[in-house]
């Protein structure tokens, strides 16, 4: 009872529509107070919880109303009692247009007058924190006043400050520069335009721009186009490339969702920007199209139900218009067209845990936990060969009571022709994160990861690397039947914080053996290094994660320096999960 008279109290002030009240709301004394009233316990650093967990109190009341309520920068997602006001934020909040009430009503999958699902508004919740222009996001559920069966439900969103730029200097003479708004005008729609600038290029300027719209018409479609001077499409060739596409993507945000899909055209073209010889340039022309449909099964189980299946189906088309002139291109898989129809169906049964200090700065992070199973099969074809192929996909996460994070996956698949196997693999993976260990202003999460793999009967397909697997490894020149991987990362959160910048620092040791001989068993090659720095980022800024990392190959290969430091800029840390994918090969590299 007391939980609901809170609530009561902040939406009568709150919400209050005549001036008079929002002058009384303005007042600082009277905010103090019901903030005081309304504060909830604080849940510690790094703690686990079920991400349904708030709503199931009032699971099958009646949603009367949905408030949108947009929090500053200068204001926590969580706690109305912390201010951040300074210089900076003030600045932020007046460059900086919130995201618009319809876009955020655009991205919401409940509805008025419905019966409350507490685990569609915890997937909706996790939806809005996905969004690439929205720091965080909170759904609280109120009773309405004099109703037993019947509630208000708000939504907290925080933005992030949607402008960013991105400076890379690849050489004294040659720099990319990269400026975007990820939330123009507050619409939900990102802009960005990239610049290259090269000496050695011809011209020296080259350009991209993109545009991209998040929900149209609460669709849940985003859909985007561009065109493309400097090689950032989807490229197949090792060309600069140009480019113009355009995609339409519609995500399974939730077990409760009927359909998801997809669609990308494009034509691509190499250009001689770098002054090539004639001789041993490869000019080429191809257009591209992927399109994929599925459809969910089982959204009308009971509520607490989340098991599904999903049915999807995927055609692409790979079609080149013009090929390289040079003859030992001519057999080169990578230039010869490719299609292929592929059907899957996913068995899967997923739920989140809410946490912090994943791989995020205290942002809230959601964790997966469930059960995942994919049949893939479909015909391909690719140089002039057809093929029938089937895969397979399984994965199971889970989270200890204590907060500890595990993940088990496994997959197989192999293409057939005239009743024999051809590049067929299989892998198995783990991975573990230890829990939150806090002592003072210090946070510390452990992270290992391993593997292996194995390739067999390789006929067009690339055989195994360790360029995913061990960071650093780069070479072009290792290739590999078997592969055996383990490497473990040790990450500290410190509580420094300058411009609102906050860093961690992190050391790590990796290892692998691998096989390059298909005619031994062993595995024959032994590999590894250590590495470590530090990482910079401000929750607050659409800009990705800063990162200064060094590494150390004690016994190296060629193409591999044992010292290297690179520093990344904008790199997306952000523990991801989706549902469903499409119809793919399974990955292996």
């Amino acid at each position: 009872m007391l939980l609901v008279s809170m609530c009561l109290l902040h939406r009568s002030f709150a919400y209050a529509q005549t001036d008079s009240s929002r002058t009384f709301i303005n007042n600082k004394l009277t905010q103090k107070a019901i903030s005081t009233v309304k504060r909830t316990p604080k849940a510690p650093v790094g703690s686990t919880a079920k991400s349904e967990d708030p709503f199931l109190p009032f699971e099958g009341k009646i949603i009367r109303n949905i408030i949108i309520n947009k929090v500053g920068f200068e204001k926590s997602i969580y706690d109305s009692t912390r201010s951040f006001k300074n210089s900076a934020t003030r600045l932020a909040n007046r460059m900086h247009t919130n995201s618009r009430e319809g876009v955020i009503r655009d991205n919401l999958f409940f509805r008025k007058n419905k019966a409350l699902n507490p685990y569609r508004l915890a997937d909706n919740e996790r939806h809005l924190r996905d969004l690439d222009f929205i720091l965080d996001s909170k759904i609280e559920v109120c009773l309405v006043e004099g109703s037993e069966d019947s509630v208000d439900v708000e939504v907290f969103t925080r933005d992030v400050f949607s402008i960013g730029f991105k400076f890379d200097p690849e050489e004294v003479d040659a720099y990319r520069f990269d400026l975007y708004d990820a939330n123009l005008f507050g619409q939900g729609q990102r802009v960005q335009v990239n610049n290259l600038f090269d000496a050695n290029r011809s011209p020296h300027v080259g350009f991209e721009a993109t545009y991209k719209k998040s929900s149209v018409g609460g669709s849940l479609i985003n859909p985007s186009f561009g065109y493309t001077q400097i090689n950032n499409g989807r490229s197949y060739g090792t060309e600069n490339e140009h480019a113009y596409f355009i995609r339409l993507d519609r995500p399974l945000v939730s077990p409760y969702s009927r359909m998801a899909g997809g669609l990308e055209i494009s034509k691509n073209y190499s250009v001689n920007n770098y002054s090539i010889a004639d001789s041993t340039f490869r000019q080429y022309r191809y257009h591209l199209e992927d399109a994929w449909m599925g459809y969910n099964m089982g959204i009308f189980n009971t509520v607490n139900s989340r098991e599904r299946h999903f049915l999807a189906v995927r055609y692409f088309n790979q079609s080149f218009e013009r090929k390289p002139s040079q003859p030992n291109e001519v057999i080169n898989p990578i230039y010869n067209n490719q299609q292929f129809l592929l059907g899957s169906v996913t068995f899967y049964e997923q739920n989140f845990y809410k946490t912090q200090y994943v791989l995020g700065f205290g942002r809230t992070e959601d964790i997966p936990y469930g059960k995942t199973l994919t049949l893939t099969t479909g015909w391909s074809s690719e140089a002039g060969i057809d093929r029938t192929y089937a895969g397979m996909n399984t994965a199971r996460d889970w989270v200890t009571g204590r907060g500890n994070f595990y993940k088990l996956a496994a997959g197989a698949g192999s293409y057939f022709r005239n009743e024999r196997a051809e590049d067929a693999f299989l892998f198995v993976s783990s991975q573990y994160y230890s829990r939150l260990l806090v002592k003072d202003k210090f946070k510390l999460r452990q992270q290992v990861e391993a593997g292996h793999a194995q390739a067999f009967s390789n006929t067009l397909r690339p055989l195994l690397t360790l360029n995913n697997q061990l960071q650093g490894f780069r070479p072009d020149s290792v290739f590999a039947y078997k592969r055996t991987y383990l490497r473990t990362e040790s990450t500290l959160f410190v509580n420094w914080k300058i411009l609102g910048f906050n860093f961690a620092g992190f050391a790590a040791g990796e290892s692998a053996f691998y096989q390059q001989d298909p005619g031994e068993n062993a595995l024959q090659k032994f590999v590894w290094g250590v590495n470590g720095g530090f990482r910079i980022r401000n929750e607050n800024l659409i800009f990705g994660t800063i990162e200064v990392r060094a590494y150390y190959f004690p016994v190296t290969v060629r193409g591999l320096e044992p010292f290297s430091v690179r520093v990344s800029t904008n790199v997306r840390l952000k523990y991801t999960s989706t549902f469903v994918r499409p119809p793919s090969f399974v990955n292996y590299n």
